[in-house]
């Protein structure tokens, strides 16, 4: 049996979960053993699997009276991660046949690749898209605190760039995504899409729906939680949804700005964080829709996990939205204004815009194109062909 060494240093969310189920699946035809540093969640849903969690002390952020020398912590946190690289990869190196690598919080592509010398598949979740789409993605709005940030995002960029063009080859799960690594580095990549249970994310026969509408994602000002409140917020008072936002992360600070938005557009939200799956699903299941308007979204759980619960989608037309939903078939797809996604929006509320069909069209997408297990096939065939 192949062996297979899995590294990651995941965040919360929409990844590791994907992972998880990778993880899950190739281990029936892999001898898999996962390396993380300490600071990311566990990637093995299974007891027997091997895992080695390494110390990384500096994982954390300092707060406080240390919070002035951030930049400079970064950027000593940057090299400590490269050398913690360089020793995982020694360790591989003697026990693999061949690595599979996913993105890290330091920098996207961890620097694990440029010491690695057996095969690697790099399956870029995202490149650093603070430094890519900074008209979106602000790390600070203070001009001087972006100053003294420039030495850590050139060093970013270049270890990011680096470990990249290390990778023996490179996957991620979109065409938009496709499309930004070729445009970043230069480089080809193989598409592997995840899927979602079908059975699990599945309609209720007992659960009605209920006057709210779902946003899910992080507490981010890129997730479009602030757009879901303003597209709520022009529909008639009579029939205007409530909003409920799930999240896992917080950017400080932005909770209280979208509590005030929404107490300004006179739009009832709840906002919860780090639900379980199942407290998740009955929200999919008793949404009047469900609003996906992150920007430039690299793929996204969320609408396919919507429509096997047979939730109407609302999503912009960017990123890899438009790899899963197909307008006015299994879902709706909008430029991003609030007006347009109101239009939607009302539409459904009011019934002039029939679902009958597509959520049964979305429920035989989701089955059919876009299960778990053709997910992993298609990645044990890369691992296999390295």
């Amino acid at each position: 049996m192949k062996k297979i060494a899995v590294f990651h240093m995941l965040p919360s969310g929409g990844g590791i979960r994907v992972l998880r189920q990778f993880v899950d699946g190739l281990s029936a035809n892999f001898d898999l053993h996962i390396h993380q540093p300490e600071g990311a969640p566990n990637a093995a849903k299974q007891p027997a699997l091997k895992e080695t969690v390494y110390p990384y002390p500096m994982w954390k952020k300092p707060r406080g009276y240390l919070r002035p020398v951030t930049p400079l912590f970064l950027i000593l946190r940057l090299l400590s991660f490269k050398q913690l690289c360089r020793q995982i990869a020694d360790n591989i190196n003697k026990t693999a046949d061949a690595v599979l690598v996913h993105n890290a919080m330091p920098v996207a592509a961890p620097p694990i690749l440029q010491f690695l010398n057996i095969p690697s598949a790099y399956f870029c979740y995202e490149y650093p898209r603070h430094l890519f789409e900074k008209d979106i993605i602000r790390r600070t709005t203070s001009l001087p605190a972006g100053l003294t940030l420039l030495p850590l995002e050139r060093l970013e960029k270049s270890m990011d760039r680096q470990s990249a063009l290390k990778a023996t080859q490179i996957i991620t799960f979109s065409r938009y995504m496709q499309q930004r690594i070729r445009d970043i580095y230069n480089r080809n990549s193989v598409i592997v899409r995840p899927g979602i249970n079908g059975s699990f994310f599945s309609p209720s026969s007992v659960s009605e729906k209920k006057n709210h509408v779902l946003s899910v994602g992080a507490l981010w000002p890129f997730k479009g939680h602030e757009t879901a409140i303003r597209t709520i917020g022009l529909i008639q008072s009579k029939i205007r949804p409530n909003l409920h936002i799930v999240a896992d992360r917080e950017y400080p600070g932005y909770r209280t700005q979208l509590v005030s938005l929404a107490q300004e557009l006179s739009v009832k939200i709840t906002i919860q964080q780090n639900i379980s799956d199942n407290e998740l699903r009955e929200l999919y299941r008793g949404a009047r829709a469900v609003l996906c308007c992150q920007r430039r979204e690299p793929y996204g759980l969320v609408p396919l996990e919507s429509m096997g619960c047979g939730t109407p989608v609302i999503a912009l037309r960017e990123g890899g939205f438009v790899d899963n939903i197909v307008h006015h078939k299994n879902g709706f797809l909008f430029d991003g204004s609030a007006k347009k996604g109101a239009e939607l929006l009302f539409g459904l509320l009011t019934n002039q815009i029939s679902t009958r069909g597509m959520t049964t069209t979305a429920r035989k997408f989701i089955k059919q194109e876009r299960t778990i297990a053709m997910g992993i096939n298609k990645l044990g065939e890369i691992l296999e062909s390295l």
